[in-house]
């Protein structure tokens, strides 16, 4: 069973919900709305929950004991009138106590006020500075996670992108399908819909047509057109499992202009050759330059220093972000497919790759797929097609 302990040998101790805070749902395997207190400790996984919970909590969670917050006063110390907040602390104080512990690590996400008052109560806390790195490399249930919301991801596209396909252009190149304006609005809700029907929760997904589509994440707005690129950038949460998707495609009623058109290829040819590269031992920098060596040959502007073709123009256009980053229960996680990825992968990492390229007077284009790294290299998680004109 995983633990973790800080660099003093301190046990970890988690404070919040299991909805919000990634890290305490990793741990115990259980969603709850309500905050609990859960202790790592020398094997063991210690959750204090409250009577709502506590039965669920039995036959759900991965801890190996659960305790009734009111077996340490929870609910004489609200009777009496004392803040919540010191009755937090209290109870933590004396469960804490009845565990000989003076000194835990913490989560970076553990509250300030909570932890001030433990500290007033002659607790040392220490903030963890590596919980990410359990939760980096997936087992194979997460990957199973992982492709089950993937696959609800790109039925939820197709729902989409067939409706983009099947609409039909007015004189003035403004889509129509079933009698009304094709919006970028009404590609979004059919798009949102499908997923929650599939079990999936997603917010902000992007549907951005012609020049808004210059703007990475600009989710869209009003009517499409024919002949203009569509970016349907789809990143939703299972409700259930909890773990993301996250899945870019670039779509044209109708054949673009010229230069959509070698955008497209050029940010295929980069994609292609940065899946090529994902391999145990590689750094997600060295990828993200490889990438973006590529693109600048190709006449494009990065972000990196020297590769701006016209040092006089004021504007950032080109390919202005990172290649990629993990995926798991956040939508970014590590590790970073980027500048900042200094750290080698490894096998059981999730990653995208998603090169784009943006003009704002002409749009953008951006493609991503989903890969898991493997002892060969990587297993791409994203089967839908990549095909421009639709």
């Amino acid at each position: 069973m995983s633990q973790q302990r800080s660099s003093n040998g301190a046990p970890l101790l988690f404070y919040g919900d299991s909805y919000r805070f990634p890290d305490i749902y990793h741990t115990i395997r259980f969603l709850a709305p309500d905050p609990q207190i859960v202790l790592e400790q020398d094997g063991e996984i210690v959750m204090l929950t409250n009577s709502l919970e506590e039965g669920r909590a039995q036959k759900q969670s991965r801890a190996t004991k659960i305790h009734n917050v009111d077996e340490f006063g929870s609910r004489e110390l609200l009777a009496g009138g004392m803040k919540p907040l010191l009755v937090t602390a209290t109870v933590i104080e004396r469960f804490l106590t009845s565990r000989g512990l003076t000194a835990v690590t913490v989560a970076p996400s553990f509250p300030l006020g909570l932890a001030d008052a433990l500290r007033a109560k002659g607790f040392a806390l220490t903030v963890a500075d590596d919980l990410e790195r359990r939760r980096r490399t997936k087992r194979d249930d997460e990957i199973t996670a992982l492709e089950a919301t993937q696959r609800a991801t790109e039925e939820a596209w197709k729902i989409g992108v067939d409706t983009i396909a099947r609409s039909t252009a007015r004189a003035d190149g403004t889509l129509m399908c079933d009698g009304a304006v094709l919006t970028a609005e009404r590609v979004r809700a059919l798009v949102e819909g499908a997923l929650l029907e599939r079990g999936c929760l997603a917010e902000s997904t992007i549907i951005a047509p012609g020049t808004q589509s210059a703007d990475p994440h600009m989710i869209g707005t009003g009517p499409i057109r024919a002949n203009e690129a569509v970016v349907m950038d789809i990143f939703p949460q299972h409700k259930e499992t909890r773990y993301f998707a996250d899945m870019t495609r670039t779509v044209s009623k109708g054949a673009p202009p010229p230069e959509i058109v070698k955008m497209y290829e050029v940010v295929k040819r980069a994609q292609d050759a940065g899946i090529k590269a994902l391999r145990p031992g590689i750094t997600g920098r060295e990828v993200h330059e490889l990438v973006e060596d590529i693109i600048f040959e190709a006449g494009y502007d990065t972000l990196r220093a020297g590769q701006k073709h016209d040092p006089n123009d004021p504007v950032t256009r080109g390919f202005i972000h990172g290649t990629g980053h993990g995926v798991g229960l956040e939508i970014h996680e590590a590790p970073g497919v980027g500048r900042a990825g200094t750290s080698p992968l490894e096998i059981g990492d999730v990653v995208t790759v998603e090169p784009g390229l943006y003009d704002p007077e002409v749009g953008g284009v951006r493609l991503e797929d989903m890969l898991v790294i493997t002892a060969a290299g990587s297993r791409n998680l994203t089967r839908a097609p990549r095909q421009l004109v639709v």
